[in-house]
């Protein structure tokens, strides 16, 4: 009798447990720099704050990775270890193939961290995940890979909005569409995870200027989706056992023309070409510029014959107008040292380039090339656009209010917390070893009861 009664507890447990764990919604505003999260630009977020205080944390300038790039932040929120560790080390990067071109990295197989749809899809099956992707690319990055990654159950881009839907130039999906995909998906089966990247307001911050009356407008749209979200929760019954989880993967700087600033673009291959300095690659990444020594393997740990090459990159480097600072991966003569300057940017990876040039703020690296890049009138990739808000709010009785004074979180705490949530175990390296403390974040206690 007495192991039957123990059996039954068990089960109890069990059954209490999944009736108390809450669902998740991950909601990224691509773009939003953390001074326009405010109750003037997002008034159905900050009245959402208001009616739910004792069980909602605002932060006011959460921590992006470096760089300050979509494709980086987007993984280090789904993994909750810094670039050093997934190796999505920004939105390009060089292959070191020997006359290959920069290519952008979406491939699921470079991301070498378990993501939280892998987790839950290897660990806890019974988990429904949806990933809802305003950015095709997104898609991309977080579909199914067989033998290292696993997609979310649902996984939804633009190409399953209607034309109208999406923007002609860019090929993203309006966040009305976008919120509009999450919405339909979850209508009968509530997802227990669900991950939903909003992407007008970089859309428009790129081509417009963060400053812009069109990119307030985004913001607006994105305020409003976030509404509709909120909306349909409670009218499905839904609110009580949720948690909101509002973020973003950067900020964004003005590239507007000034006397002081009269060509915000650097287009550094140029220069090296006046100086006469070559047997490099160059790739350009908004805020930040990648340099690789032609030749040499990423695993490397000694730049050998490429030093000296390196070095006069350097110099180079050091005379062009909006180059802040030059920092190498690797020891370069007389040039600081990413790890001991930035340790808390966690970059030491082989996809990082052997150095790494920093715009100043109001400047941005584009290859001379791509006419696109060069029109922008925002971009980001640098530390000055790495303060983001993060909202945590819901009608779960498993959040509570942070104390005054708790310190502001980062991207990579996100992944522990919704962990923690979920009843789930943190990602591991692929190989299954544990990601070491120092590339991981931590679950961000303070918002929990």
């Amino acid at each position: 009798m007495r192991p039957l009664l123990l059996v039954l507890a068990a089960l109890l447990l069990v059954a209490n447990a999944a009736a108390e764990r809450p669902h998740v919604y991950l909601v990224v505003v691509d773009g939003l720099d953390a001074r326009f999260a405010t109750p003037a630009h997002m008034p159905r977020l900050f009245d959402l704050v208001t009616r739910e205080a004792e069980r909602t944390s605002v932060f006011a300038a959460a921590h992006a990775v470096m760089p300050t790039r979509t494709n980086p932040n987007h993984v280090s929120l789904l993994t909750g270890v810094y670039p050093s560790a997934h190796g999505i080390t920004g939105n390009a990067y060089w292959r070191r193939v020997p006359d290959a071109p920069a290519e952008v990295i979406v491939d699921a197989k470079l991301i070498e961290v378990e993501t939280l749809f892998t987790v839950a899809e290897t660990s806890s099956p019974e988990l429904v995940t949806a990933g809802v992707f305003g950015k095709a690319k997104l898609a991309r990055l977080f579909s199914a890979v067989p033998g290292r990654q696993r997609a979310p159950d649902v996984l939804w881009s633009p190409e399953q909005a209607s034309p109208a839907g999406r923007d002609p130039t860019t090929g993203y999906s309006f966040d009305s569409a976008t919120i509009g995909g999450l919405l339909a998906e979850a209508a009968d089966e509530e997802p227990d995870l669900a991950v939903v990247t909003l992407a007008d307001v970089d859309r428009t911050g790129h081509a417009r200027g963060p400053d812009s009356e069109e990119c307030s407008r985004a913001i607006a749209g994105a305020d409003a989706a976030i509404g509709r979200l909120v909306d349909q929760l409670r009218a499905l019954g839904r609110w009580s056992h949720s948690v909101l989880i509002i973020t973003a993967d950067h900020g964004l700087t003005s590239l507007a023309v000034t006397p002081e600033r009269p060509y915000p673009v650097i287009s550094f291959g140029r220069d090296l070409l006046r100086a006469g300095v070559g047997g490099v690659h160059l790739v350009a990444d908004g805020g930040i510029e990648h340099v690789y020594a032609d030749g040499l393997p990423g695993d490397a740990t000694e730049l050998g014959d490429a030093a000296e090459r390196l070095a006069r990159v350097a110099e180079v480097a050091r005379g062009v107008p909006g180059v802040a600072e030059v920092l190498a991966r690797l020891p370069v003569p007389d040039v600081p040292s990413l790890a001991s300057l930035h340790a808390d940017w966690h970059l030491q990876h082989p996809r990082s380039g052997e150095l790494l040039l920093v715009a100043a703020p109001g400047y941005e690296f584009v290859d001379p090339f791509d006419p696109v890049e060069a029109s922008m009138l925002g971009n980001h990739g640098g530390p000055g656009e790495a303060a983001v808000p993060m909202i945590v709010t819901g009608g779960s009785e498993r959040l509570a209010r942070a104390p005054t004074g708790t310190p502001e979180p980062s991207a990579v705490d996100v992944a522990p917390t919704i962990a923690t949530l979920l009843g789930l175990r943190l990602p591991r390296r692929l190989d299954g070893s544990a990601v070491p403390a120092e590339e991981s974040g931590r679950p961000i206690t303070a918002v929990l009861r």
